[in-house]
């Protein structure tokens, strides 16, 4: 049976079904204007300086998408979601793949932390610094998609995740009709989901423990690079302690 590309994401693609199907709106996205607040604009600054410029205008369109999708499922910012945090995720989802935030981690937990640390530096100290971290470090497992997870955990995490999903695996069709164009227009792909999938298999042939098993960037590495010795689940269980 053919794959479809929302199986195949598995980073949130799900939930965007949910959000075009759950309310009904007849409102249509007409600006690609940017939250204007200190914080976001700092954000920007920074991903500007430390990523590259594919990157960066990935990131952004994920927010631009994001917003599109949960307008048309009647949700507006202010009410539904706080505009900023959302952005804050799409804009930061990515930071771990920059030198300045390059650990031993996979670049989502490098990425969630050190967006945590650059938000508490800029002032920001409360809650939403958690939802922050939460929703860069869970943006590849697919957790989104449950809707015990969209219950429980705030719109801004899988609106987020929704919008960055269609800027990776989805299609113009998934969107207003002309608005994906217009994004394109500001934003260029630069090269896309290919390029976003180069970055990462460069840090993790630099670092294979930035790919551990089950992960975005061990699926990565362990297709790419095959001649890479990389761990099992059998070499987990053979290191056991347990002897089981």
């Amino acid at each position: 049976m053919p794959v479809s590309r929302r199986t195949v994401l598995g980073v949130g693609l799900a939930g965007t079904t949910l959000l075009w199907s759950g309310r009904t709106a007849a409102a249509q996205p007409d600006s690609l204007s940017l939250p204007s607040t200190p914080l976001a604009g700092a954000a920007q600054e920074l991903v500007t300086r430390e990523l590259a410029t594919s990157l960066r205008n990935h990131s952004v369109r994920g927010f631009l998408f994001g917003r599109a999708l949960a307008e048309r499922a009647g949700m507006r910012p202010g009410a539904d979601y706080d505009e900023e945090l959302m952005f804050l995720i799409c804009v930061l989802h990515d930071i771990g793949l920059a030198e300045i935030a390059d650990g031993d981690q996979r670049f989502e937990m490098d990425g969630a932390d050190f967006a945590a640390k650059f938000l508490e530096d800029n002032g920001l100290t409360d809650g939403r610094v958690d939802i922050v971290w939460d929703g860069i470090a869970a943006h590849t497992t697919g957790l989104t998609e449950s809707p015990v997870y969209r219950r429980r955990r705030p719109a801004e995490i899988w609106i987020a995740v929704s919008g960055i999903g269609i800027d990776v695996a989805a299609g113009p069709g998934d969107l207003p009709p002309g608005y994906a164009d217009r994004v394109h227009r500001a934003y260029p792909r630069l090269g896309g989901t290919r390029a976003l999938t180069a970055a990462i298999e460069a840090q993790t042939v630099a670092n294979p423990n930035k790919a551990p098993l089950g992960t975005l960037p061990g699926e990565i590495l362990r297709l790419r690079h095959p001649e890479l010795a990389q761990p099992t689940w059998e070499t987990i269980l053979e290191s056991s302690g347990w002897g089981d």
